[in-house]
């Protein structure tokens, strides 16, 4: 049950309890004040009636007696009066009056004895009739009879009724609008605040802690919310800090690991290209020299322009091997994305259009500026182009997008902005288990066309570099996408490296 529903019915009960007995308390006021003023007005006429009646009695005149009663019931036929004599009995009477006698007999003697007036409500509730019965005395103070008034309570009746009602009626609306209106405050001041902050709440469970409340009140409520907004600023802080140790953590431990595997090659590199590259140079020379001697026969001239190639593709692979192992610092500065990569494009539509395979460039209006290595990504479009020229059959499609992207380096860090590079083919696709291994160095798809595993893994150092990350997506015959995300120029991150 709702907190305003509780209060609501709070306040109604304590309201029907307080006033149901200031209610009760007041029509029992009103029913004692209307009996009063009935019985005075009943005593009045009494004794009106007792002094009458007894100068006529006095003077033997019971005529008059008579006269004055029939005078009375055309005036009031309600009010009926009996005149009782010295033995009780009834001595004059009005209209209706013999019905009356019922009610006011046993009052008889009793009056007549006590020379006292008696006043009794007669029927249910005593809402019946009233009956006022006076002592008839002489000049010398013996007793002549009883005189008795009985008058109908009627109107008393209704007006107490009426009373009732109104006096019901009056507490129901008041019960009524105190609930209503006790349930609209609770629902304005306290439920409604309450629920925006067990809204924020809850939103702050689904991770988001940027969430607040706008504190609309100056109380305990308005504190109270200001009280969670606090904790909420402190907590999204504390997370903000854990993020940023988590981050730099993974970012550290990715660099020791790259950089031992990078140490591991460069050893490698460092004395393969001592040991190979002086007799692999004076081997292409000699081999060179015999493509070039026309006296020689056509079959040593062809195997001396095999030995050309190989040699030139050995060479290569030293070379990139070299530049993967010992690239050049890097020169960061802030640049527009497009530029790089567009030259790029530009460099190999040729080569595109004798492969047959159409080359498009699509970027967004108004990209954020990249705090980049321009070299760098052009070494990173390069190598992505190449490869998906490399990919894409005659009559395909390489098409190379830019766009504003949020990515994140691992799961559980938070999201950056960043500017997003997609280069998608329509070749023939990467299977499973080669995409977990694709941008591993020396892992290359054709082996056999020449590939030396190592483009790949250039551009992922040089991303990781960069604090960005790369990723791909492909499906066999369907084509290949690779997309790199490089974090904007006002990103506080800088320095992380993807795992």
């Amino acid at each position: 049950m709702r907190i305003s529903t509780k209060l609501g019915l709070g306040l109604a009960l304590t309201s029907a309890v307080i006033l149901g007995s200031h209610g009760y308390r007041q029509l029992q006021r009103e029913e004692a004040d209307l009996r009063g003023a009935s019985e005075h007005e009943s005593r009045l006429l009494g004794v009106a009636l007792q002094v009458a009646v007894e100068n006529a009695l006095r003077d033997g005149q019971s005529a008059d007696v008579r006269e004055m009663l029939e005078s009375l019931e055309l005036r009031d036929p309600s009010v009926d009066v009996l005149v009782f004599d010295a033995r009780g009995g009834l001595k004059v009477h009005s209209w209706g009056g013999t019905q009356a006698r019922l009610l006011v007999e046993s009052d008889i003697h009793e009056v007549m004895a006590s020379s006292r007036v008696v006043s009794r409500f007669e029927g249910p509730e005593g809402l019946s009739h009233l009956s006022v019965v006076l002592p008839l005395r002489g000049d010398d103070g013996a007793p002549l009879g009883a005189l008795a008034v009985v008058k109908p309570l009627d109107g008393l009746r209704q007006d107490l009724q009426a009373t009732r009602l109104s006096a019901l009626l009056s507490v129901l609306m008041l019960i009524a609008g105190i609930s209503l209106v006790g349930w609209l405050l609770v629902l304005l001041y306290i439920q409604r605040p309450l629920a925006r902050v067990a809204g924020a709440m809850r939103t702050v469970r689904g991770g988001d802690f940027s969430a607040t409340v706008q504190p609309y009140q100056r109380d305990e409520v308005g504190e109270l919310t200001q009280a969670f907004n606090a904790m909420m600023k402190e907590l999204a802080e504390a997370r903000g800090r854990l993020d940023a140790e988590v981050e730099t953590r993974i970012a550290l431990e990715t660099g020791l690991r790259r950089v031992d595997k990078l140490a591991t090659l460069g050893q490698l590199s460092a004395g393969l290209a001592h040991e190979i590259g002086s007799p692999l140079l004076i081997l292409g020379g000699r081999a060179q020299a015999l493509a070039a001697r026309t006296e020689l026969p056509e079959d040593v001239r062809r195997n001396a322009g095999i030995l050309v190639e190989q040699s030139e593709r050995i060479t290569r692979t030293v070379r990139q091997l070299l530049e993967l192992t010992r690239r050049r610092p890097t020169r960061m500065e802030t640049l527009d994305v497009l530029v790089p990569v567009r030259a790029v494009v530009e460099l190999l539509e040729l080569d595109a259009r004798k492969r047959g395979v159409r080359l498009a460039l699509d970027s967004e209006a108004s990209l954020p500026a990249v705090l980049a290595d321009a070299d760098g990504v052009q070494q990173v479009a390069l190598n992505l182009l190449t490869n998906a020229l490399r990919a894409t059959p005659r009559g395909g499609t390489v098409r190379v997008s830019l766009a504003r992207g949020a990515f994140r380096l691992a799961p559980a860090l938070r999201e950056r902005e960043g500017v997003r590079l997609v280069v998608v083919d329509t070749g023939v696709g990467i299977d499973a288990d080669c995409q977990s291994r694709i941008f591993e160095p020396f892992f290359s798809t054709w082996p056999e066309q020449g590939g030396t595993g190592l483009g790949l893994a250039v551009v992922k150092a040089i991303v990781a570099e960069h604090g960005g990350a790369v990723s791909v997506a492909s499906r066999v015959g369907a084509g290949s996408e690779f997309t790199v995300h490089l974090p904007v120029a006002d990103d506080d991150s800088r320095g992380e490296v993807a795992a």
